[in-house]
């Protein structure tokens, strides 16, 4: 592993490979071909992102790295990995998602990215108006590939996968004959058995004609840092969450119900501790890491134990313990999910003592940052260029200290590699082309 990847790999907490990670990345460094079989929560992400890290070369212009997820959701947290991970390489990292503004987007091509994450549709469209030229990768990642297909967005991958020729990664919770069509005749396979719930996690059911009460008995006597409540339908994860809300919970519903931009909301909400519950559909849930769940409740029945198993998995994340609970009616006995989570579960006996209040929010020890994002408030119609603001802030900073930078039409973003507050105060005013320019924390 590269010294600057190493020393990011540290900073965010990582000590130690997982065994995905160890099994995989010798893999995709000696250029094969892969398929990964593993669940939520194994460490896929870095198993692919360290690896595509060391292969690509961040003095390069032209886009080395093309990662494709089948949510807008899941890119995002893709490239906030990545972003980390990279912070010491200088490694321009564009994602590029439907539901947010294009031109924004195809501001940040122009910086010509060595990494380019993103979703299916948004993809194809750029490329087929020639904002993104994949004649130089080195490494194409799907990522959740089962979901691609699921999801109805198989053509779109195809297109640009055909217009592809490099070595090629897929990630997925199920094998079938439609993902190992996307390969070559020659590709390896690392297969994690995950056809059952995770060791780390506790399994229990509770037997109830009148779920509703006993979910809010759950929730106030459970140790629950923080849940997610599944459930198979929008509308009615809506009304759970509304009735939740009335009984003080600091909860919201994630589904595919709110606008792209009201989704990042409620998501970066629960991750830094404001929601203590989120109420969710398997469709907006599916791919997400979210580190510090501690339970998982099943309002409604799965419809499969594979989806039972992996819904359980969003708990009990990179080693972490976790619980998952059932709530199961008389009428549910026949569905052979349930049958296969009253032989894998025991019956939850609550801890009459506890007391929990999930009307407070969580408070969260901020992850220190050894980078700092500023934006100057100048961009593309002030006639910036580059070379224009690295001359500016080479003249108050070193060379090394300057990381990757976007230029927008009204401002542009410098990831500064330390992460000094005061640097702002010294840079404040910077004249850039003539002119003195606002700077602030991005």
């Amino acid at each position: 592993m590269k010294q600057e990847i190493k020393q990011a790999f540290n900073e965010q907490g990582y000590s130690f490979l997982l065994p995905i990670q160890k099994k995989a990345i010798p893999q995709i460094l000696s250029r094969k071909n892969l398929f990964i079989q593993a669940a939520t929560g194994s460490g896929k992400t870095l198993a692919y992102l360290l690896p595509a890290l060391e292969i690509a070369d961040a003095a390069s212009n032209d886009t080395q790295i093309l990662i494709i997820t089948p949510t807008r959701e899941l890119a995002l947290q893709v490239s906030e990995v990545a972003k980390n991970i990279a912070n010491y390489s200088k490694h321009h990292i564009v994602t590029v998602i439907g539901g947010l503004d294009i031109h924004k987007q195809e501001n940040a091509l122009r910086h010509r990215p060595t990494i380019i994450i993103g979703t299916p549709g948004r993809l194809m469209d750029l490329y087929s108006q020639k904002k993104i030229d994949l004649s130089h990768l080195l490494l194409c990642v799907v990522d959740e590939v089962d979901m691609v297909i699921s999801t109805g967005q198989r053509k779109e991958t195809e297109y640009l996968l055909q217009h592809t020729d490099t070595q090629l990664v897929c990630t997925s919770a199920t094998k079938n004959d439609l993902i190992t069509s996307f390969f070559p005749e020659e590709y390896e396979e690392i297969i994690q058995d995950d056809s059952h719930v995770n060791k780390n996690i506790d399994t229990y059911y509770i037997k109830t004609e009148d779920r509703k009460h006993s979910l809010l008995r759950l929730l106030k006597s459970a140790p629950i840092e923080q849940s997610i409540i599944f459930m198979n339908y929008k509308n009615d994860a809506n009304e759970l969450a509304d009735w939740l809300k009335k009984k003080d919970i600091l909860v919201s519903s994630f589904s595919s119900f709110y606008e792209e931009r009201e989704r990042i909301r409620i998501l970066n909400g629960f991750k830094n501790g404001k929601y203590r519950v989120l109420v969710a559909t398997d469709a907006a849930a599916r791919g997400l890491d979210l580190y510090d769940v501690s339970h998982i409740i099943h309002y409604d029945i799965p419809l499969d134990a594979d989806t039972f198993i992996h819904r359980s998995g969003r708990s009990g994340h990179q080693g972490n313990h976790g619980t998952t609970i059932t709530l199961i009616r008389n009428k549910d006995l026949e569905n052979d999910a349930t049958q296969y989570i009253l032989e894998h579960s025991s019956v939850y006996n609550p801890d009459q003592k506890y007391e929990t209040n999930l009307s407070i929010p969580l408070q969260k020890e901020e992850k220190k940052s050894s980078t700092l994002t500023i934006q100057i408030q100048a961009g593309r119609k002030d006639k910036l260029r580059p070379k224009d603001i690295i001359g500016a802030l080479c003249t108050k900073l070193p060379f090394e200290k300057i990381g990757t930078l976007e230029i927008q039409d009204s401002y542009s973003t410098v990831t500064i590699l330390d992460s000094n507050i005061k640097i702002i105060d010294a840079l404040n005013g910077l004249s850039i082309k003539g002119k003195k320019r606002k700077i602030k924390k991005y």
